[in-house]
């Protein structure tokens, strides 16, 4: 199995230069799979099941729906509503999407789900200490 918390801090890595560089539609996309695999490691954590390949794999708002996370707002919700994997294709998001709007919802969402990752690892170790 990969690492997804290991893979998610490489790309998130890559997100800021990305951004620092102002290569805003390149961050997003990255900032994607960023939120893909925290999702991922998230559910690993938890036991519940994910597809792992094809376009289900990489269907934010189905992953959310999976870990049982209650509908994002603002930025947040404007990224789960934008991003998707043709963004690999494009050359501009469509007209009207700022690019630092849906940045800062994804780094937002990619915290949001880090904290959670961290308060599941917190219950696992708290309950295998309990069982010694």
């Amino acid at each position: 199995m990969s690492d997804f918390n290991e893979v998610a801090n490489l790309r998130a890595a890559e997100v800021q230069v990305l951004a620092e560089s102002k290569k805003s539609l390149g961050a997003v996309y990255l900032a994607g799979y960023v939120v893909e695999c925290r999702l991922k490691h998230f559910l690993h954590l938890n036991g519940i099941p994910f597809p792992r390949s094809g376009r289900e794999g990489h269907n934010l708002r189905g992953l959310w729906t999976s870990a049982g996370f209650t509908k994002p707002y603002g930025h947040a919700s404007l990224f789960i509503d934008h991003w998707d994997t043709e963004l690999r294709y494009k050359v501009a998001l469509p007209a009207g999407v700022d690019a630092e709007d849906l940045l800062r919802g994804g780094q937002h969402l990619a915290g949001w789900v880090a904290t959670r990752v961290r308060q599941a690892g917190s219950r696992g170790r708290s309950r295998g200490r309990g069982q010694r």
